[in-house]
């Protein structure tokens, strides 16, 4: 299952989150004028994602067949996926802009499955915010020291955690409040030149499914 990023706007954090709806991975405290793109350059995270997603294995997509008959298989490695603020890369893979969803219909149907994935961070911010009210307003220890919101956040995710892996059952009590999309800084879905990208290869899987039908 792919992983996600989010930004959750009261203190500013990026954070990872799993098909469980737990948040794996945290960089929290930047001042609220930072672009998401800033923050994921400047992460922990940033520095070991690729060799720490490299040992996992690969999965053999069918992606067409060659003048010969003979089926062309392409490997898709593990990746984050995340939203357009960030760039396209072999281990990461952005949802596409409205544009690109209007311009091409296999773009609209690929990004309603990466959509469709990206719901689990939209949910799990939702259960967090429904179980801890606080998340409801500003937090005022804020005011006081940016360092004890900060505090605050970091324990509250972990209980969050907690009561996942304890199969706590009020979670599904919860109505999730679904976010919009963040959109932050833009890079426009750029490749790393090191890098060949993932959505591609996505890309011509569905390309090919549309094609069988």
């Amino acid at each position: 299952m792919s992983k996600v990023l989010e930004v959750f706007d009261l203190v500013l954090i990026l954070a990872m989150v799993d098909y469980r709806k737990r948040i794996v991975d945290l960089e929290i405290g930047w001042p609220g004028s930072v672009g998401d793109g800033r923050i994921w350059n400047c992460s922990e995270l940033k520095k070991v994602y690729k060799d720490w997603l490299s040992q996992m294995p690969t999965t053999s997509l069918m992606t067409g067949v060659q003048p010969n008959g003979d089926v062309l298989l392409e490997d898709v490695p593990p990746f984050i996926l995340a939203d357009s603020a960030y760039s396209n890369t072999r281990h990461m893979v952005t949802t596409y802009k409205t544009t690109e969803i209007l311009a091409n219909d296999i773009v609209g149907e690929l990004n309603k499955k990466l959509g469709g994935a990206r719901y689990h961070v939209e949910n799990a911010f939702g259960i967090l915010k429904a179980r801890f009210q606080i998340f409801k307003q500003a937090l005022e220890c804020s005011h006081e020291d940016i360092r004890l919101a900060i505090t605050l956040t970091s324990s509250i995710i972990i209980l969050h955690n907690f009561l996942i892996e304890v199969n706590d059952d009020l979670t599904d009590a919860f109505e999730p409040v679904i976010e919009n999309e963040h959109g932050g800084e833009d890079n426009n879905g750029e490749v790393e030149e090191e890098d060949i990208s993932t959505r591609a290869i996505l890309f011509r899987y569905v390309r090919l499914l549309k094609e069988q039908h």
